[in-house]
């Protein structure tokens, strides 16, 4: 298993535990921090991540990774859309809209960093952030499977479907998964 990086040493179990993957500039990890929360964020984006990492400057609330998430470790071409670099549509998930390679990205197995890492040290999750495009279908099954939305208050996912060819079975699949588990705390098309 591989750490995450770290920033924050703090331990207070009373504080909301945020996960905000695909953080993007950052609006709900500053949600979080708002409320008093400890925001782990994860961004792929090199660019973006730079801005974050200035932004959010060794801030103890925060545990910054520059990577990508999914149920699984490993490397892959971080995909640019036709927005540009700094677009909400770039992702590691080929699709069927046009794409063009940008750079290497580290992906991390995000239901491994929930329950080995953030689990141990907090108990609860109070909010998971899932906006990945397209990577969400393989984490919520992974989330299901290993039971860790049960530890989880609120799942709100934007999912992104139109990125592949099965489209309505993809959604289908993954909707009657959550209905079959009866996780009534994961949110798909929050947005």
């Amino acid at each position: 298993m591989k750490n995450i990086h770290t920033t924050s040493e703090n331990t207070d179990n009373n504080l909301p535990i945020c996960i905000d993957c695909g953080t993007h500039a950052g609006l709900i990890t500053d949600i979080i921090l708002f409320c008093g929360g400890i925001s782990y964020a994860f961004e792929p984006n090199i660019y973006l991540y730079n801005i974050l990492k200035s932004k959010y400057n060794d801030n103890p609330h925060v545990i910054l990774n520059q990577a990508a998430v999914s149920n699984r470790y490993y490397t892959t071409e971080f995909l640019m859309d036709c927005g540009g670099i700094l677009s909400q549509g770039n992702r590691i998930v080929e699709s069927v809209d046009s794409t063009q390679k940008t750079f290497c990205v580290q992906v991390v197995d995000l239901s491994e960093i929930i329950e080995q890492q953030i689990l141990p040290k907090y108990q609860r999750i109070y909010f998971l952030k899932l906006d990945v495009e397209g990577a969400e279908f393989e984490i919520i099954e992974s989330l299901l499977q290993k039971q860790l939305y049960k530890h989880i208050d609120f799942i709100a996912c934007e999912t992104h479907e139109r990125f592949f060819m099965d489209s309505d079975s993809k959604i289908k699949k993954l909707r009657d998964s959550i209905k079959q588990c009866g996780a009534n705390n994961i949110f798909l098309d929050w947005i």
